[in-house]
Order: C-alpha cells, then structure tokens, then sequence
C-alpha cells in the first residue's frame, strides 16, 4: 500500500500507480485535455482497483453508449479484485458501479458518504457534483462541499466548486466571493464559469463581457467541454448586450467548432442555436450541420436534459426519422410512470413543438409541464425550456413576433438550503 498526495491509502505495491492516480485527479479538477490520457486504468498494475474504478467513471462522465460500454468491463475488474482495498477504496468502487448499472439514487449516496468519511477525495467529490448537476440536487450538493472545504480550504477548486453549488441555491454574493477567491488562488475555470454564472443571472452583462476577456486565456488547455460550455457563457454575455454577430461568431470558432461528437459540446451548440434564433437572427443552414452528429446519440439516452437539446436539434434540422427513434424510446420510458421520464416526454414534446414552429401546440404542452429542475441541467441552462414557453404562449396569437422581453430580465433561482 502508498499514500497518495491527498493522505488517502492506494493498494498497489507500484509507486507509479499513485502519481497516476493523482496526476488522473488533477487532470479533472482542472478539465484539463489529458482526461482522455486516463480513459484506460492510469494506473501502472492491472489490479488497482481505485485505477480502474476512476477509469470506468471517466468513461461513464462521456455520456454515450460507446463508452458506458468501455466502462463496464473496467468495473467487472475492480470489483474482481477489491476484496484486498482499504474500506474507502471499496466504497469509490461499489459507488461507480452503481453508476455504471444506471442507480444513480445509490451511486449519489455512497459518494456522500465518502465526502463525509475521507473529504480529501476530490475525485469522488467531482464525480458527486456531476450527478448532483444531473439529478437538480444542488442543496444536497451545497452540503456536501463542507467537510470537503473544511479539509482543504486552501485549495482553489474546492472554494470553485462551492461557488457553483452557491449560485445554484439562488446565493449569488457568496457565490461571488467563493468563486473570485478561488480564481485568485489559482487557475480554475470552473470557479470562472461559477463567477459567470452569478454574472449572468444577476444581469450584469458587461462585468460578465470583462470577466471573461479577464479569464478565458487560462482555459486554452480544457477539455471540449469546459472550454465550450465558458464560451456559450461568453456567447450569452454577448447576447443581452444586442451583439447577435458576436454571439454567432463565438459559436463558430469557440463552441461548434472544437469537437463535435461530444455530447456536451452538442448541448451548447443546441442551446445557443435556439436562444439565437429566439432573438430574431437567422442561423442559416447550421442546424443541418448539427443534425448528423445529434443523430448519432440518440441511442446514448445519457439523461433526460441531453435528450431534450438532441430533440430540439434535430427538430429544427427537419431530421424526422432520428427524431422520431428518439420520441419512441421516451415514450417507453414514459410508459414506467416514473414522475422523471413522464416529465422529460412532456418536455420534449413541448421543444420539439416549438421547434417546428406549432406555437399552439407547444404552448399546451408547456402548460403541463411542472418544474424541470430534475431533468438536469444548471437553471441558466433550463432557462432555454423558460424561453421558448414564453416564445410559444406569445405566438399563439401572433405568429408573426419575435419576443424579446424575457432575455433581459435576469433569471434568479429559489434558494435552497445548506
């Protein structure tokens, strides 16, 4: 057994399993590129199960069929040998493959347990906080930031992660302060996406142009996601302050234009897409140019907020028949009458109405649906679902408007509870 940099135990006799283990952490605390470095165990012995486990997550956070695929079979490994591990290695694994089996009830809760039991693990921490993002729970994620931060408070990305959870349960100054004091103590695009976050939900547009000239050469060396996801945030600056040219350019050369088989990277495509369009500026032909790529998940079903941007994509695009694959298999999730997948089928039929331009029908469908929060998503991203139900109520009688009134007002969240 060696001791990582982090004080946990790692069973290996190899030194050079923990300083990949923990250049593996450090890789995603700052979504940085060599993520993909550590998609197969980083670890050098074939039976360390924290390796493997953290190598089937890091599939499993690509969110495609493919590599959930990958993932399994890296699971079936670590737990083939976890019976020699330290409790809190056992724990990291039997927590992945509840992920990796689709529980993401269980997965949530024993990563819970270890922020309680061993803070200093911020690669469960993260993992946590991604399906937290997923599932809307962001008081449960808000909690569990406080021993984590307790045990690290002079590390940035923990403070960068307590900024996010912040903003989300509607406390934008302490959010600010949490999200500025990390960016001072290091580079941390995440905690520059928190800061963004409070910016744009608070309405303050040219802070926000300011804060991103300020931040976003620290995130050259991103994943596609981080760095996509930081610019659509620059994209929507840039909308609310009239400049539609601008926010068209930043999606061309910084959020469509990096890496296209991502899901995440089609989900702000998506997404600015729409909120362009729901502005009044024509596209052009950029949906057909999304719709391939869109066509090619949708047999992912990553998560009911993912379905909804394919959807509306491809709606747009006129992609009937992937489109029409994608309704069928919400309709069979539907049919369990689990409150979340009838939730995400009304959503979609709504969106997906929307798109085509049935005002009317669109309108209906909004007007049963309920709260979205658990589909997915930060609230400035579900704001699009807000938008076109009040683009589709307007144009009920007036095909002919354009609405605008509903951007400019910031968006505030209800505040949740630590």
């Amino acid at each position: 057994m060696l001791q990582r940099s982090n004080g946990l135990v790692l069973t290996t006799a190899d030194p050079r399993d923990a300083v990949a283990v923990d250049a593996a952490e450090a890789a995603l605390l700052r979504y940085g590129k060599d993520v993909a470095l550590y998609l197969d165990s980083p670890a050098a012995s074939g039976d360390c199960v924290y390796g493997l486990a953290l190598a089937a997550a890091f599939n499993l956070m690509a969110m495609t069929a493919p590599a959930a695929a990958r993932a399994r079979p890296l699971i079936a490994a670590a737990e083939r040998h976890v019976r020699g591990a330290t409790p809190h290695e056992r724990a990291f694994v039997a927590a992945v493959a509840d992920w990796g089996r689709g529980d993401l009830t269980a997965a949530i809760a024993r990563h819970r347990r270890i922020a309680e039991a061993w803070p200093t693990d911020l690669l469960s921490a993260k993992i946590l906080h991604f399906h937290q993002i997923n599932t809307g729970d962001f008081a449960g994620m808000l909690a569990s930031l406080g021993p984590i931060v307790a045990a690290q408070p002079g590390l940035h990305y923990v403070h960068g992660m307590r900024a996010f959870a912040l903003e989300q349960c509607g406390e934008t100054r302490a959010a600010e302060i949490a999200g500025r004091h990390a960016a001072s103590l290091g580079n941390d695009p995440w905690a520059h996406h928190a800061v963004a976050h409070v910016l744009d939900t608070e309405g303050r547009a040219r802070e926000g142009r300011d804060w991103i000239a300020a931040t976003s050469a620290g995130w050259e060396g991103c994943s596609s996601f981080m760095l996509t996801h930081n610019w659509w945030h620059a994209a929507l600056f840039e909308i609310t302050l009239g400049d539609h040219d601008a926010a068209l350019d930043i999606f061309d050369t910084r959020v469509w234009g990096v890496r296209r088989d991502c899901c995440q990277d089609q989900v702000n495509a998506v997404s600015l897409l729409a909120r362009l369009e729901l502005v009044g500026l024509d596209v052009g032909d950029r949906w057909h140019d999304l719709a391939p790529h869109l066509a090619a998940r949708i047999d992912d079903r990553a998560n009911p907020f993912v379905d909804l941007h394919y959807a509306y994509g491809l709606a747009r695009a006129g992609a009937d028949e992937p489109l029409g694959a994608l309704f069928a298999d919400l309709a069979i999730r539907a049919e369990l009458r689990r409150p979340l997948d009838i939730a995400a089928a009304t959503a979609a039929r709504a969106m997906t109405a929307h798109a085509r331009r049935r005002y009317d029908e669109a309108a209906e469908a909004f007007a049963t649906l309920g709260p979205t929060i658990g589909l997915g998503g930060s609230h400035t991203q579900r704001q699009l679902i807000d938008l076109c139900a009040v683009d589709a109520r307007a144009r009920r009688t007036d095909s002919g408007r354009v609405i605008h009134g509903g951007w400019s007002r910031p968006y505030r969240p209800t505040a949740c509870a630590a």
